[in-house]
């Protein structure tokens, strides 16, 4: 009997544990957003023709975007475009190059926040 209400508390505790299931915050700026296995989130978006990536940590605080190196290769149509990033004040970065992209085309972002590894971001756009 012990072994048999031994057996059906691991059942719940591990039906609570992959209950609980980790997702990327919502977007705050008509983007897509993607979590890095750091926990970091990023948003890509290219809302008004500029592309634009905002930076939020796990629990949705802004991450500084200042001395922070960023690429985004976007792959649309065949064709593959590489824009650098550049920190445009509190937690985004802005690609000064145009840039072509449709509804579902890729995206990878290769982000290092200063004294950090760098992480990287996958994006399919909408």
């Amino acid at each position: 009997m012990i072994k048999l209400l031994w057996i059906a508390t691991l059942s719940v505790v591990a039906g609570l544990a992959s209950a609980h299931e980790d997702a990327p915050m919502p977007a705050q700026h008509a983007g897509v957003v993607t979590e890095a296995a750091s926990g970091n989130n990023a948003e890509l978006s290219a809302a008004g023709g500029m592309l634009m990536v905002y930076l939020r940590n796990h629990d949705g605080v802004d991450i500084a975007s200042q001395g922070a190196t960023a690429e985004v290769t976007v792959l649309s149509g065949g064709k593959k475009q590489v824009l650098a990033l550049q920190p445009s004040g509190g937690n985004s970065l802005m690609a000064a190059e145009a840039f072509s992209a449709v509804a579902g085309s890729k995206a990878m972002l290769k982000l290092t926040l200063p004294g950090q590894n760098a992480e990287h971001y996958r994006f399919v756009l909408p």
